[in-house]
């Protein structure tokens, strides 16, 4: 984005242009004990996500905003940023443990806290809204068969059990 005046005046954006999250750099790429990738094939939790940056503004300190669309039974592993972020369904459902999050709904979580969902029967479309233009990824479940029962539940249609609630992490 050109840093002119009237590019700090107003910004527009489409998501027909937005680029991928990976393409973008916006996000450190998630560290993964090696023996997960050895043991575990990872190519169909990889194909069950898009997640493109509409917005990233100039800056560290600018606001971005992703688009991110998980197919039904995508879960996410527990993980951390390191910036708070607010999110907002759009369309399907979030599972989060006993709550289920649907369109017009979201939550906000702040930089730290450990959280996981994972997609209803008809998947989810979430818009993540942060006041950075970069955050990094801590994922927490770092076993084999935590990662193969991740995995499973996309090649079996997804599951709708329950995941865990945020909970602080130390």
């Amino acid at each position: 984005m050109p840093d002119t005046q009237e590019a700090r005046k107003m910004v527009f954006f489409s998501a027909a242009d937005a680029p991928s999250l990976d393409d973008e750099g916006m996000m450190s790429s998630a560290a993964l004990d090696p023996a997960i990738a050895e043991e575990v094939d990872l190519g169909p939790y990889s194909n069950a996500s898009k997640l493109s940056v509409l917005y990233r503004g100039a800056g560290p300190e600018g606001f971005s905003l992703v688009h991110v669309s998980f197919n039904p039974g995508f879960r996410l592993p527990r993980h951390t940023h390191n910036v708070d972020c607010l999110y907002y369904v759009v369309s399907g459902e979030i599972i989060m443990g006993s709550r289920r999050l649907h369109a017009g709904e979201g939550f906000f979580i702040r930089a730290g806290v450990t959280y996981a969902y994972e997609a209803g029967p008809q998947g989810v479309e979430v818009l993540e809204f942060r006041a950075a233009t970069s955050f990094d990824i801590q994922i927490l479940d770092q076993t084999v068969d935590r990662w193969r029962a991740i995995v499973n539940s996309l090649r079996v249609g997804g599951t709708a059990q329950a995941v865990d609630e945020p909970v602080p992490s130390s």
